[in-house]
């Protein structure tokens, strides 16, 4: 069993400005660029793609915390929803509507009043609750757009 993270005004606010800061690299960095530039296994564009596809896998999982009584919640193969989504061909603008449009609704869904608290079983993880998958999506939309950041910072 993992240890349930919480979901607080912190997690919110690092799902907001997450999605900001992609916004703003998809604005100023050519589509080019993030297509060439390289993180380990991953381009920048295949990386802000990851992002999204999470995004929206993350708040489907709050939504059905909502919408179900502990729900059943299968873990996912990043890798082949990567490779089915072709990431690396898409348009920068469209992932980055669609990560502003998952985090939105993360963050809409757990403002209710005991949303957050609502449970779900994870395959890997066991009983977590809908902050656990929102607080979780913080974490790491937050860890891959600092890098992402670091590697294309505002121009003054």
């Amino acid at each position: 069993m993992t240890e349930r993270l919480r979901y607080d005004e912190d997690k919110a606010f690092s799902l907001a400005d997450d999605a900001a800061t992609i916004a703003r690299i998809v604005r100023t960095v050519p589509p080019d660029r993030l297509r060439a530039a390289k993180f380990d296994q991953w381009t920048a564009l295949e990386i802000i793609g990851h992002v999204a596809d999470a995004a929206e896998i993350f708040a489907d999982r709050v939504q059905r915390c909502v919408d179900e009584e502990r729900p059943q919640v299968a873990s996912y193969d990043q890798d082949a929803v990567a490779a089915q989504r072709r990431n690396n061909e898409r348009d920068p603008m469209e992932l980055s509507r669609r990560l502003s449009a998952a985090h939105s609704r993360i963050i809409h869904l757990l403002q209710r009043p005991g949303v957050a608290a609502r449970a779900a079983v994870h395959s890997a993880w066991g009983e977590v609750d809908a902050g656990h998958f929102g607080a979780y999506q913080a974490d790491h939309s937050h860890g891959h757009t600092s890098e992402l950041s670091a590697a294309f910072p505002p121009t003054v």
